[in-house]
């Protein structure tokens, strides 16, 4: 009797919403279930370009843009950042320039649709080399390599995440750099200065000490089913990890994600950042704008213009104080190279004046990861799709919600504060999308846990293909490659502990079933093995996408630093890297809010040195 009174309750909600939706709103939802099956249509008919001669001038002639204080290359999540902070002081002027365009506003704001969106034109779908040791099971044995494209970079198709990372990695950057103003704590204050915080559930932990409510990136915690996050935490807690605020003082635990989400909505840092602030004189974006080369005096060493095309013709931009390169991890070494700021023999050995001999893309780094799926009797609520429409534009429901639980662990417990691995769970959006697009039910509901290892030993490389900027670059990330196979122990351990997890009593309650089909090239090993899983993990492992390091931060340039402290350049004057790209590792998390910090920060320091900083909070 109590079950039939609550399916009559639903059913009655659901009536009564629909009814609702239906008297004022049914335009605007047609528009919008229109829109998302053109954009999961248009997701799986996309076919990515291999080069970027779409970009290629009609001629040589070169035509003049103007001088600028500052030039940004790049509008990702540093370069969007950057741009908001400098064009503050009003005197100055400011070019950021963006190969993308802007977001369209539509499909691409959809949570739910993370997985559509990143195949789509907003993503520069890179691939890498053929590897050796991962993507095995990929045509040509090459990783995928999402590189976000337009105003907003990479937040326009990352599942926006908001996280940190680890005190201790910021504060061992800090000691090796002999900069104690890239500790955590020193840190903390441009990490508050970004967010605006809102907690939308009490019950999840949250040190609001830690968190910022000044800013304009809004944070909050993702919105989830409940059904599928409680056995998650319940069987964390099982196995020693409680719920916590991983952007709190301590990061090993679990919690529902942070993420920056509005009103249930993706919030790209285009939309965020720039935007809002296009009326400010001192600033001025081109986009559909492809930088092709830094001019560096040759003589002199000073970074003065930027070489860049748009419809067809050849610009130069000039810059009176510094040139900012955010282009990220793949783009900034890549255009450094092309301009004569790179390893001599390789440089030369494609044609290309060498300017500065620096060890640029002689480190590539990135964390690896696995999809692991399970099935299980776990019913969620089937709600009519127009009715989720309703709900999404109304800021909840399913469409609001993507990635939902997190956790941060240890394999060995070494209480040092570093995590060696994440999981986080959420629906398989394919059975999401069948379930919205067709109403139609399934029998069961597929979970995939993304299981990522920190801390990776294996180091890649990004070199140029040729010296036409026109080329994509040659993107080796190695993965699992280290000569004592630590990354590869690693990952398995961490993927025992997924299997002893759905072990344990809260997971089997909800008969979870490991649901993958064996890899053919693993037919040799004995099925559950080490030997087998370890086969399968290089057939099945792939690039993170938080990848670092090809322009390194350091003291010390023989000994591989591109950039300084202050994020210069060695040897060249007026010039800039501010992105992940120059993070010696990755910091364990995801890149993006420590990629806003850093121009947070820098943004400081460049308006210091020209005398313009008015307060520092």
């Amino acid at each position: 009797m109590k079950y039939l009174k609550l399916l009559f309750l639903v059913s009655s909600y659901i009536f009564v919403e629909t009814t609702n939706i239906y008297k004022d709103e049914t335009g605007t939802i047609n528009y919008y279930i229109d829109l998302m099956k053109n954009g999961v249509r248009e997701s799986n008919n996309y076919v990515f370009p291999t080069d970027a001669r779409m970009y290629e001038p009609a001629d040589n002639v070169v035509n003049d843009y103007g001088t600028y204080d500052f030039i940004i290359i790049g509008a990702g999540a540093s370069g969007t950042v950057l741009a908001n902070r400098l064009s503050e002081i009003t005197s100055w002027k400011i070019l950021l320039i963006e190969a993308g365009d802007f977001s369209d506003g539509g499909f691409i704001n959809i949570p739910a649709y993370f997985d559509y969106q990143s195949k789509s034109k907003y993503n520069w779908g890179y691939k890498s080399v053929p590897q050796n040791n991962s993507c095995l099971d990929n045509p040509k044995k090459s990783c995928s390599i999402s590189a976000g494209k337009g105003v907003g970079g990479g937040t326009l198709i990352n599942d926006h995440i908001y996280t940190r990372g680890p005190r201790e990695q910021y504060n061992n950057l800090a000691k090796s750099i002999d900069d104690p103003s890239w500790n955590y704590d020193n840190l903390l204050q441009y990490f508050k200065k970004t967010e605006y915080f809102e907690s939308i559930n009490p019950e999840i932990p949250i040190n609001i000490s830690y968190h910022g409510k000044v800013g304009l990136l809004n944070n909050q915690n993702a919105m989830y089913h409940e059904k599928l996050a409680k056995p998650f935490f319940e069987a964390n807690k099982e196995l020693g990890y409680s719920m916590i605020d991983y952007n709190g003082p301590d990061m090993i635990g679990t919690s529902v994600i942070q993420q920056f989400i509005k009103f249930g909505r993706r919030e790209d840092f285009g939309n965020v950042f720039i935007t809002p602030f296009l009326g400010r004189p001192s600033l001025e974006v081109t986009t559909k704008s492809y930088v092709i080369k830094i001019e560096i005096n040759i003589k002199t060493k000073i970074a003065e213009s930027v070489l860049f095309t748009k419809n067809r013709r050849i610009y130069r931009a000039k810059a009176s104080k510094e040139i900012l390169l955010s282009g990220g991890t793949i783009a900034s070494p890549k255009i450094l190279m092309l301009s004569g700021i790179g390893p001599k023999n390789h440089l030369e050995a494609l044609g290309i004046d060498v300017i500065q001999n620096l060890e640029v893309g002689s480190r590539y780094k990135d964390h690896v990861y696995v999809f692991l799926p399970f099935s299980t009797d776990i019913k969620l609520l089937k709600t009519p799709f127009p009715v989720q429409v309703a709900q999404y534009l109304r800021g909840y429901g399913d469409l609001s919600i993507e990635t939902e639980t997190v956790g941060f662990f240890q394999i060995n417990k070494s209480g040092s504060g570093i995590p060696d691995f994440e999981i986080f769970s959420f629906v398989d959006q394919n059975i999401t999308t069948k379930m919205q697009l067709e109403v139609q039910s399934s029998k069961s509901t597929n979970i995939f846990y993304v299981l990522s290892f920190f801390g990776s030993k294996s180091t890649g490389t990004l070199r140029l293909k040729s010296n036409s900027p026109y080329d994509y670059p040659l993107i080796d990330p190695n993965l699992l490659s280290d000569a004592k196979n630590e990354d590869l122990d690693g990952l398995y351990n961490s993927l025992k502990y997924v299997f002893k997890l759905v072990e344990s009593k809260p997971y089997k309650q909800s008969k979870f079933k490991f649901s993958d089909d064996r890899p053919p090239a693993c037919a040799a090993y004995q099925y559950n093995s080490k030997d087998y899983w370890l086969c399968y993990l290089k057939q099945r492992s792939g690039a993170g996408m938080h990848m670092t390091s090809t322009c390194s931060i350091g003291t010390d340039p023989k000994k591989g630093a591109v950039v300084d402290t202050n994020l210069k350049v060695y040897g060249i004057k007026n010039l800039r890297v501010v992105d992940c790209s120059v993070f010696p590792e990755p910091i364990l998390g995801h890149t993006t809010i420590p990629c806003a910090t850093v121009a947070e920060k820098i943004s400081d320091v460049i308006k210091i040195d020209y005398g313009q900083m008015i307060y520092l909070d």
